[in-house]
């Protein structure tokens, strides 16, 4: 029977992480002979319309018999729709980050999201999320047990050859959550030395853009920091190639396929500590493991191709950059752990095995 995957019409030139990771698995399995029927449904997902929710309906009541594996942007803020699916047919909630952190929600917004969310992944046949922090993370919030953990592949990629001065890179879409101003705070510490920066992602929100525009002139980095919009195909192959170190310091984050992406380029990176995109920087391996970060003098790791910093603290963010720029042993020790990393980066094969393996046990 035909998998279906239903995702959010969302334009490609400004595609997510979640994007990526639907279209990847898609691909992935028209590889193997056995493409998805794919359901773009148009919507100001997460918080729909009226007529979206009844576009999704239609869209599920058509499904078949088959499996239907539903993007969670879609489908966490849809209980009535799943709980419909799920009756008729194997219904998965595909979790790339929960609602509320997702939408960046506070207060009573947040607590609707919440709710709305927890009865939709209750509802489901099976929740599958992107990394083990997530995992975790639906099981404190909802309750959940039995989720499935289905880690994202990478793409083969060419080695960055970098740039003089090192460029640093932060993908990411321009919204607090990711948290572009305290890079700009931690930047603006270390002017002193040569370096430059490209903060490439949409502006899904045009206060906060000009608000980092307004920060970005007043930290006088203007000469330094460049904000290219979104880029994809070559534009963003050419931002890859001058790239460094990749400095993603998102305060929430479920697993930050950029840093795995930045790997697979032989780049190291600084991500946000206590986040899903630490899975990332110490690599698969790590899941249940060892998550020291640190070596024995108290500095950012050499073993890892990067370090984990405190979100929030522009301070120690400043300082852990000012090593990587002035310490050459450092950077050399983490550009051979990048690149070490980058033989052993999984594919989107894998990714695919373990969502196969998840859809076979629903089908006994």
């Amino acid at each position: 029977m035909t998998l279906t995957l239903v995702v959010p019409d969302r334009p490609r030139t400004t595609p997510s992480g979640g994007d990526r990771y639907d279209a990847s698995v898609a691909s992935a399995w028209a590889r193997r002979g056995r493409p998805p029927r794919v359901e773009a449904v148009p919507g100001s997902w997460p918080r729909p319309s009226a007529e979206d929710l009844r576009r999704l309906a239609h869209v599920l009541a058509a499904a078949g018999d088959g499996p239907v594996l539903v993007d969670g942007l879609v489908g966490s803020v849809s209980p009535e729709e799943i709980e419909r699916s799920a009756a008729q047919r194997p219904t998965v909630v595909l979790v790339h980050s929960t609602l509320a952190d997702g939408a960046g929600a506070v207060g009573d917004d947040a607590a609707r999201f919440d709710a709305l969310e927890g009865r939709a992944l209750g509802a489901a046949s099976l929740v599958v999320a992107t990394s083990g922090w997530a995992q975790a993370e639906l099981a404190r919030r909802f309750g959940l047990k039995g989720v499935v953990v289905a880690l994202p592949g990478t793409d083969a990629a060419q080695v960055a050859a970098g740039s003089d001065p090192p460029q640093m890179l932060t993908l990411a879409a321009l919204t607090p959550m990711k948290n572009h101003l305290v890079l700009l705070a931690a930047l603006h510490q270390v002017v002193d030395l040569p370096w430059a920066a490209v903060l490439v992602g949409p502006a899904p929100d045009d206060a906060h853009l000009a608000t980092v525009l307004a920060a970005v002139r007043e930290r006088g980095l203007s000469d330094r920091v460049r904000l290219p919009g979104a880029l994809v195909g070559d534009a963003l192959d050419r931002a890859w190639a001058a790239t460094d170190l990749l400095v993603h310091p998102s305060r929430i984050e479920t697993f930050g396929l950029v840093v795995t992406e930045a790997h697979a380029h032989g780049i190291p990176t600084v991500v946000g500590a206590g986040t899903g995109a630490e899975e990332a920087l110490r690599g698969e391996e790590s899941l249940g493991g060892d998550t020291e970060d640190r070596d024995a003098d108290g500095g950012p790791s050499s073993a890892q191709p990067g370090a984990a910093v405190t979100v929030d603290a522009p301070d120690e963010l400043a300082l852990l950059l000012r090593r990587w720029l002035t310490d050459t042993d450092l950077r050399g020790r983490w550009r051979a752990s990048a690149l070490r990393r980058r033989e052993v980066v999984p594919g989107w094969d894998r990714t695919v095995d373990l969502l196969d393996a998840a859809l076979d046990r629903l089908a006994r």
